[in-house]
């Protein structure tokens, strides 16, 4: 194999100016709390130009620009909220926005994608399916490029309103008006289409959410043909795109604690194979004509690369990046240019380009420009045992240059509860760390990624296991003499918010203090707020998700309040910062008032910071600034880092 050689310099003219240096003492919090500044880096089919998204001091655009450094297209983002970026063509870029809006289809809010077509050659800008022949929301439900006779074009789903039905139909887009046809009318339970790069749709998706009957159909030999059906209240089997060949599907599932795709045959649902993974994959990259070539996983270097041609190319930068832990991207057509995320020790998010023909791997941009390399704290994996003996995982970040003993804590625990934490940059818990902290983050029985058993034993405890499990990792540190248990506050968002407010309340005397951004507070009325969005009780399958945690019978199960720290208010011993945006539509900002008003009003142990116009994720670079600059002021104050 030959020796690539490293561009130490940026290759291209994005985002990496002259970046001050921050105060010795480390970098200052906007290093930390800005959104990436630079994003989605995707490199065109043919290999010739690269789209990424730039942030810096004017703004945040979309850039379209030759590899040799020619900026061919520039679109303002302003406040629109990006979801991502993909090439539908040699000269196509789709953009992908997130918006908050009324779906007066459904009578209620939610997040929807619009989608953009940016003609680099041309500048042009249009929105997809703004003009249709049917009476169409132009939402999208999914996408992907396609042809339609030899020229390129995109497939979308979205909803059309016809006589007073509403289906999720299929529809082709011209890139250069945004102009869409209809190519598939579906039915009143069609969830989702498979469709081959010359937009025939192949496969077909159909749920019904009351009594959670899944059906999957081929078009294979000719008209639609039902060839899967399971019936799955809550383990919806997925479909997630077609196999290693275009006459096969990949359905995912969970079996036995391990996550497994089946191969199975659109031409009768016989199954062709089984991949079996010690992890749930969560990345899928496809050929542009359709078939599967990567699944990739949340641990570094641990992909699968079913084309040889690109597991070579892949070999080769990872070869050039010893002690980085990679992630493919994106490739151009040919697998001769490459596009690599990487991280390591020192490094807090840098996109790699791999040229083949120059054998030569350039930087194209950092995610954290203003983070020194001195600056990134040392993550540890930390095994431990939760009261009742089950294995349990955490992440520790100790900040630089400090003695790891007998510290000060902030104990993180991620949202979901189905969710998790990764053993790389997460800036959460880099900027506490950045301010003196050692930060703890727990993986509780719940926690997505280490095996179906481990989702399992979180079935019920919430509130219960799930929480001591948070609390057991602190004490098990503790025990090390890494950690000061006298010194410890718990901060969080989502489930984590609520995390943070149970140990506050259930475990009183555990923590000093505690911030909560977003969180649930009052399970019932939460089960309650949610039934109001779609079905009463199990025909709807939110209520239904909600109650396999919680381990009640629904919104009127009292035993709900034993585990509400809205109802426990009294018995909080320290102060609590509570933040929450306006718009939140996973949580609704009305959870932290309750709180609010459980612990008697804004005081010297209670307060809530509004964020006006922020959503559940603080997707805002300026609510976000605000968000963490309250937060960290509180922490330093009830929980000094010296």
């Amino acid at each position: 194999m030959k020796t690539v050689w490293i561009a130490l310099a940026v290759a291209f003219a994005l985002v990496c100016g002259a970046v001050p240096r921050p105060a010795a003492a480390g970098p200052a919090i906007e290093a930390f709390v800005g959104l990436p500044a630079v994003e989605d880096v995707a490199i065109s089919p043919d290999g010739s130009t690269l789209a990424y998204v730039r942030r810096d001091a004017t703004g945040t655009k979309i850039i379209a620009q030759t590899r040799a450094g020619e900026v061919l297209a520039a679109v303002e983002a302003g406040d629109q909220k990006l979801w991502g970026l993909r090439w539908v063509s040699p000269d196509h870029v789709a953009i992908s926005w997130r918006a908050t809006a009324q779906l007066a289809i459904f009578q209620t809010r939610g997040d929807l994608e619009l989608v953009d077509i940016l003609n680099v050659r041309t500048h042009g800008l249009v929105r997809a399916l703004r003009r249709a022949d049917h009476k169409v929301y132009d939402s999208i439900f999914g996408w992907s490029p396609g042809v339609y006779h030899g020229d390129p074009v995109l497939y979308v789903q979205a909803f059309t309103e016809e006589e007073g039905d509403v289906t999720l139909d299929l529809y082709r887009v011209e890139l250069d008006s945004g102009r869409g046809w209809r190519e598939q009318p579906g039915s009143s339970d069609t969830r989702d289409y498979l469709v081959d790069g010359q937009g025939v749709p192949q496969a077909r998706v159909a749920y019904q959410s009351d009594n959670g009957l899944w059906r999957l159909s081929s078009r294979a030999g000719g008209g639609w043909r039902q060839i899967m059906s399971e019936v799955a209240p809550l383990d919806v089997p997925k479909l997630s795109g077609f196999g290693r060949t275009l006459d096969t599907v990949m359905i995912r599932h969970d079996e036995q604690g391990q996550s497994v795709l089946t191969e199975v045959a659109l031409a009768d649902g016989t199954e062709r194979d089984r991949l079996v993974f010690p992890e749930q994959p969560d990345q899928y990259e496809y050929k542009r004509t359709g078939e599967l070539v990567v699944v990739g996983f949340p641990s570094a270097d641990s992909e699968r690369i079913f084309d040889p041609r690109l597991d070579q190319a892949w070999a080769v930068l990872r070869d050039a990046l010893p002690g980085k832990a990679l992630r493919l991207v994106s490739f151009s057509d040919d697998y001769n240019v490459l596009v690599g995320y990487g991280h390591g020790p020192g490094d807090s998010g840098t996109y790699y380009l791999y040229d083949a023909a120059a054998q030569r791997v350039s930087i194209v941009g950092r995610d954290f420009p203003g983070v020194r390399g001195a600056d990134v704290a040392t993550v540890q994996t930390v095994r431990y045992k939760a009261a009742d003996g089950l294995d349990l995982t955490g992440y520790l970040t100790l900040p630089p240059g400090r003695d790891p003993h007998n510290m000060p804590v902030i104990v993180l625990p991620h949202g979901g509860p189905q969710d998790r934490d990764y053993a790389d940059f997460d800036w959460w818990a880099q900027l506490l760390a950045s301010r003196g902290y050692a930060v703890f983050q727990p993986q509780f029985r719940g926690s997505d990624g280490f095996g179906q058993p481990l989702v399992e034993a979180g079935y019920g405890e919430w509130g219960r296991k799930m929480q001591s499990d948070v609390s057991d990792g602190l004490r098990f540190l503790a025990a090390q003499g890494t950690v000061d248990p006298a010194r410890a506050c718990i901060m969080g968002g989502s489930y984590g918010g609520y995390a943070a407010l149970a140990g506050m309340t259930m475990e009183a005397g555990v923590y000093r203090c505690a911030v909560a951004i977003a969180p649930v507070t009052d399970l019932r009325e939460f089960l309650l707020w949610e039934q109001r969005q779609g079905a009463t009780g199990d025909q709807n399958p939110a209520v239904r998700y909600w109650k396999r945690f919680m381990g009640a019978d629904g919104p009127d199960d009292r035993t709900l309040d034993e585990r509400s720290p809205a109802r426990l208010a009294s018995r909080a011993r320290g102060p609590i910062l509570l933040i929450h945006g306006q718009s939140d539509i996973t949580v609704p900002f009305a959870q932290s008032q309750m709180m609010l008003r459980a612990l008697g009003g804004e005081g010297p142990n209670a307060h809530l910071v509004t964020l006006p116009g922020e959503d559940h994720f603080l997707s805002s670079p300026a609510t976000r600034a605000a968000a963490m600059n309250a937060a960290v002021a509180f922490l330093e104050a009830n929980n000094p880092p010296n």
